[in-house]
């Protein structure tokens, strides 16, 4: 680093200016900072002294032995950082007695040539003093724009602030809110892993604070440099989380209106809204909805949707409800099995989750069904936790039978007593006499309706099976001749099993 860009100008820096023309006499501590350069012929200045001035004397308070050792223990109780002796005629030198004093006190002193006025070294520290604020004063321009820059420049936002004080800093940073989970942060390239961290409270600008995080190799502390440059991006990282965080709630109203539109069928409303979006209101659109088992885990859902379905593009909405957490994607060549995989990962968040996905539909009328379709989807994956045509966590609602998403819209306590009026009588005289109508019942139903299959695969004569079949009509009140009687039974029957009260 130049001497000039220093925070601070040190005793040696007018020592090692040689048209100064300098001599020293007594050397003591010469990294000592410099405050002011101040001239004075008091005997005792310490009254008019603060600490870290370069004093500068002639001597016309009349340098006798005695007065000398006074002279120079004022100043060292006045903490001065070095005494300059002005000589007045050529062929003097500076008195013995100031030159004892000062190694007695370990005091730097120094010759000032005749050549050299005082006023020099005050015009000397005062336009280096200037320079150094000057060169601080560029540095953190350069550095604030940089700092600016990188909020817009990719990947923007807080990860491209926090990646621009890395690079500044060399080392590793990242934001944390108050649990601890990291919001972005960035590592340092070509550093060492840090072994020790520094942290500073930031405002997250909604009443919550989060804390800003710098690795340290062991055994090292922050820089000077470090420290500043961390403070100065302090206040644009508390305005990026705040911006953020306001981007992501308007975004969140907007996506939520989005979606009651479509739902309601405001289609020209719903139309604007996508094309302000970006996306085309006649395109092709996939629904898909994740139905979280408690609402107090419906934050966290959405902040894993976003991220697991970032991949795909601009063309992704994500809106969040009382319940749930909406999605749909233009589709771009896309299958609701790809969206189902990565919207999947909702899964593991909290105590778990359920995903419908809906099928590929074109319009605003086609984005309606298909998020109308995903609901089901969702709804049944709740009621049945891995219905059959489910695969990594979500349920395609093209690949459901129809029956069960016509169960997965009722009302359960509906659909208990729609069970228990059609199966009861069947099961009480199962669990009194040991028999096995109700299954028989369930696989002539599974058949079609096909006799001698169902007798074959019960292994029972086709007598026994009409005999047991006539007990279950006359228990149920219900003629197999009918097929509303049949949807009716089979019906109850699947209901039955969805809840998973099939005996085992």
């Amino acid at each position: 680093m130049d001497s000039v860009e220093r925070a601070e100008t040190k005793v040696r820096d007018f020592l090692d200016d040689e048209s100064l023309g300098l001599r020293i006499i007594v050397r003591g501590d010469l990294d000592l900072p410099v405050s002011w350069v101040h001239v004075t012929e008091l005997l005792d200045p310490s009254d008019y002294v603060s600490g870290g001035e370069f004093i500068l004397s002639a001597g016309i308070w009349n340098a006798s032995e005695d007065r000398a050792g006074s002279f120079v223990a004022a100043l060292a109780r006045a903490g001065v950082s070095a005494l300059g002796w002005g000589l007045l005629l050529g062929s003097e030198s500076v008195p013995e007695g100031i030159v004892r004093a000062c190694h007695e006190h370990a005091l730097t002193l120094v010759e000032i040539p005749t050549r050299t006025p005082f006023i020099a070294l005050g015009r000397w520290f005062f336009e280096r003093s200037q320079r150094i604020r000057e060169a601080g004063l560029r540095r953190d321009i350069e550095r604030n724009e940089r700092f600016v820059r990188s909020i817009s420049s990719l990947p923007g936002g807080l990860r491209g602030i926090l990646d621009a004080l890395s690079e500044t800093t060399g080392l590793p940073v990242r934001v944390v809110d108050a649990s601890g989970r990291t919001l972005a942060g960035s590592p340092a390239n070509g550093s060492a892993g840090p072994g020790t961290t520094r942290s500073f409270d930031l405002s997250a600008g909604d009443g919550s604070r989060v804390k800003l995080v710098i690795g340290l190799p062991d055994g090292e502390p922050l820089r000077e440099d470090q420290l500043s440059a961390a403070r100065q991006a302090m206040p644009l990282i508390e305005f990026v989380i705040s911006y953020e965080r306001e981007l992501r709630e308007a975004e969140k109203r907007l996506a939520g209106e989005l979606v009651e539109a479509v739902l309601a069928r405001r289609t020209l409303f719903a139309a604007g809204r996508l094309s302000a979006y970006g996306l085309e209101p006649e395109g092709e659109f996939i629904g898909s909805v994740a139905l979280p088992e408690r609402a107090e885990d419906l934050a966290a859902v959405l902040e894993v949707a976003r991220r697991s379905l970032a991949p795909l593009g601009p063309g992704v909405v994500v809106a969040t409800g009382k319940r749930d957490v909406t999605v749909f994607v233009q589709t771009a060549g896309r299958t609701p099995e790809e969206v189902g995989e990565r919207l999947g990962a909702v899964c593991g968040v909290g105590s778990g989750c359920f995903v419908g996905v809906g099928e590929r539909a074109s319009g605003v009328e086609g984005l309606r069904r298909s998020l109308v379709q995903a609901r089901q989807a969702a709804a049944l994956a709740a009621r049945r936790g891995h219905p059959k045509g489910s695969r990594g966590g979500y349920l395609v609602h093209g690949r459901a039978e129809s029956y069960t998403l016509l169960l997965a819209l009722g009302d359960e306590d509906v659909l208990a007593s729609f069970r228990e009026t059609l199966l009861g009588p069947l099961e009480e005289y199962d669990r009194r006499r040991g028999s096995d109508l109700t299954g028989t019942l369930a696989a002539f139903l599974a058949s079609g309706g096909k006799w001698q299959e169902t007798a074959d695969r019960l292994h029972i004569h086709v007598n026994t099976l009409r005999h047991r079949l006539a007990r279950c009509e006359e228990l149920t009140g219900r003629s197999l001749d009918s097929m509303d009687s049949r949807v009716d039974l089979y019906v109850a029957l699947k209901s039955r099993e969805a809840t998973g009260e099939v005996p085992g």
